[in-house]
């Protein structure tokens, strides 16, 4: 496969918290995405992250501003500040100087596309998605959440990630896919990443909570949905 030599637009890993953004990320990376100064190990992911802790601390501040937070999901779109945006901006500019595909992941930016665009209005997306039951799970052993709080920070996400999607569709993968890989290659090409190279990272990935069978009532709907984007 040939790489296109001008710079694809960057790209943002988008998804629920605990359904396979890190794993996402990392394969694109595996791929030829550049994910910048990220956390390369934490408690719950021993991997790492791929996150960019400079991301957290703008996002945790637009969502403190409108009483939300990561495990408490703002109920529509954010209108984010210009100071936000200038915010936002100043992490960017680390990123201006590649001269390769780039791209980030926090889940936190799902549901702050809005400001997002508005800073980098070329950006594209690709999400990722997980069993409710699954996520949920991986909450109540990381942090002693009930399940139907869990299962209400899930929904929050994918709703706010399913709104967009609607307006211009991009690609979701479910995470427990038996062709997971396969799925990832074909929408790391259109992002502008080499899909033959190899793809150790889903290799050594590790998944400690999984989940078949049907969803909870409540999220039985959006999951069946999600699912078929996912198709």
């Amino acid at each position: 496969m040939t790489v296109p030599t001008s710079i694809p637009a960057p790209v943002a890993v988008v998804g629920m918290h605990r359904s396979g953004t890190s794993c996402l990320a990392g394969c694109l990376e595996d791929l030829g995405l550049t994910l910048g100064d990220v956390n390369r190990s934490a408690p719950h992911n021993l991997k790492g992250n791929n996150e960019n802790p400079r991301f957290w601390a703008v996002h945790d501040a637009v969502l403190a501003r409108v009483d939300a937070a990561w495990d408490r999901p703002p109920a529509g779109p954010v209108a984010w500040l210009p100071s936000e945006i200038a915010a936002l901006k100043a992490v960017l500019a680390d990123y201006e100087p590649l001269s390769r595909p780039w791209g980030f992941k926090d889940p936190r930016a799902t549901l702050l596309l809005d400001g997002w665009f508005e800073a980098m209005p070329e950006l594209r997306l690709v999400g990722t998605i997980r069993h409710p039951l699954a996520v949920a799970a991986s909450l109540v052993k990381r942090n002693g959440y009930a399940v139907e709080r869990s299962l209400g920070i899930w929904e929050g996400y994918n709703r706010a990630m399913l709104a967009w999607h609607d307006r211009a569709p991009f690609p979701v993968i479910d995470y427990d896919a038996p062709d997971y890989e396969a799925r990832v290659r074909l929408a790391a090409g259109p992002l502008g990443l080499d899909a033959s190279r190899p793809m150790p990272f889903r290799a050594a990935e590790l998944t400690h909570q999984k989940a078949d069978g049907p969803a909870p009532e409540v999220v039985a709907p959006l999951w069946a949905h999600l699912q078929d984007l996912a198709a």
